[in-house]
């Protein structure tokens, strides 16, 4: 179970070589890094010390003047082994910049212009702790595969202790040409713990529309009872998540904060359309008929709930109950249209990312991402009878996820193949990604060739018709 652990050097060009403790980066999707702090609950004083003595020595023997990170693989038994000096500033300095208060890129600057550093290695006293979670446009449940388009909407997290360092905007098209990273968030604490929900509440108020990112895989990461315990290995997202999902179930508590949002979000929305029809109602002699407690059935692929609204008397307050248990919930003005709700939920704050449509309401909270419906309870009892729409038939196309080149193409025509099998390879944004056979079948016809330019859908290859493949 081995850690991917960095250790922040910077040299000038008078001898004074400094280290500004170490990165933990164990946690990769293919070989890349997606979570990043500073410090590392990996490493005691007397371990932090060593590491960086050797690679300040690393620096005075090579003669290296700028900044830099020497990188190591930490083993369980406390041992190390040297993998590669980066000599530049990585994505991830900021957690440093933010824990040991400095500014590395002027420091960078400064010894450039010949200027002798103007710290001591005793002087550097970490406080605090930093978390970063980096942004992409990619989609976690394909495989990480790029994702390309138009940013429609853009929202990101402000707020004490937060800080984003981001290059999009509404409006930003984000292409193939380059890296799909499009900010950082870090959070910080005075502890670790702080940090992490820091971090989470950040995470759970960013929103990003018009093309998929992972905000929501990258908050389920932080939110992960494993995480949180410091259990990090680089094979962390490998052994606790699949498709981008993460095989824990969620805390009872957290679906149920959505199953409140989600109740509440229904409730006031039909609230609106009702008192909108009042006039109209009183006009024809009907009667306003006042209820103090509304019930609905609320339905998601963890379970079926019955939840009930009830007025406390108090303006935007409510006892909201989901099955038998009971939450008081504050509610704010006029913002159940919006894409992030802010609820007081027990006295505390949480923040929801939601998408509705009539009776279907997507919500996202601490990285967990559900489909719910919501019906009253004589439209579920109806529901219940309705048939379900089929699942579409399978098309004969591999068709392309996402534009960009063809690298390889590993099947020819008339070959089977078998169900995930690797048919083609694609280069975009930098990254190669696999396209994997979706069915089992014999490939009819290949439509691409290595180097060929693809859009997103774009047939790659044909499979034969199911009688005809056997």
């Amino acid at each position: 179970r081995p850690r991917h652990i960095e250790i922040q050097i910077i040299a000038d060009r008078h001898g004074s070589v400094l280290f500004l403790g170490e990165r933990e980066c164990s946690v990769q999707r293919r070989y890349q890094k997606v979570i990043e702090e500073c410090p590392s609950l990996a490493l005691d004083e007397q371990l932090r010390q060593q590491m960086g003595q050797v690679a300040c020595a690393l620096a005075r023997e090579a003669g290296y003047t700028n900044a830099g990170t020497v990188e190591f693989i930490l083993d369980e038994d406390k041992s190390f082994y040297f993998l590669e000096m980066n000599t530049r500033l990585q994505v991830e300095h900021t957690v440093t910049e933010w824990v040991f208060g400095v500014d590395l890129v002027e420091l960078q600057l400064r010894v450039a212009n010949g200027e002798p550093l103007p710290l001591k290695q005793e002087e550097l006293r970490p406080q605090g702790w930093a978390i970063e979670a980096r942004i992409c446009a990619e989609d976690p449940s394909r495989d990480f595969f790029p994702t390309t388009g138009m940013i429609t909407r853009y929202a990101a997290p402000r707020g004490r202790n937060i800080r984003v360092d981001d290059g999009v905007t509404a409006g930003s098209v984000i292409n193939i040409h380059y890296d799909s990273l499009l900010a950082k968030i870090i959070g910080f604490g005075a502890d670790r713990e702080q940090a992490r929900k820091t971090l989470i509440q950040a995470l759970n108020s960013y929103h990003v529309a018009g093309i998929t990112t992972n905000i929501d895989f990258a908050n389920a990461i932080v939110a992960h009872d494993a995480f949180a315990g410091g259990d990090l290995s680089t094979r962390f997202i490998e052994e606790h998540f699949d498709g981008g999902r993460a095989k824990q179930p969620p805390p009872r508590e957290q679906l149920h904060y959505m199953v409140i949002a989600v109740t509440t979000i229904y409730h006031f929305r039909q609230r609106l359309v009702h008192d909108s029809l009042m006039p109209m109602i009183a006009q024809v002699g009907g009667k306003r008929v006042l209820r103090r407690r509304y019930d609905y059935v609320v339905q998601v692929s963890d379970g079926v709930f019955k939840t009930r609204v009830e007025s406390t008397g108090e303006a935007q307050r409510w006892r909201i109950w989901v099955d038998a248990a009971g939450y008081e919930v504050v509610t704010p003005p006029f913002e159940f249209y919006r894409r992030r709700l802010k609820l007081k939920i027990n006295g505390q704050n949480h923040m929801f990312r939601a998408k509705h449509q009539e009776h279907h309401i997507q919500a996202a909270y601490c990285g967990i991402v559900r489909n719910f419906e919501i019906y009253s309870p004589r439209e579920w009892e109806l529901a219940t009878y309705m048939p379900r729409l089929k699942e579409e038939t399978e098309e004969n196309y591999l068709r392309c996820p996402m534009p960009g080149l063809v690298v390889a193409v590993n099947v020819e025509a008339g070959s089977y193949v078998r169900r995930g099998q690797e048919l083609v390879r694609i280069e975009s944004m930098k990254m190669e990604s696999a396209i994997p056979s979706p069915r089992e079948g014999v490939v009819e016809s290949i439509t691409v060739s290595p180097g060929q330019a693809v859009e997103t859908d774009e047939p790659l290859l044909e499979f034969a018709p199911p009688s005809a493949s056997g």
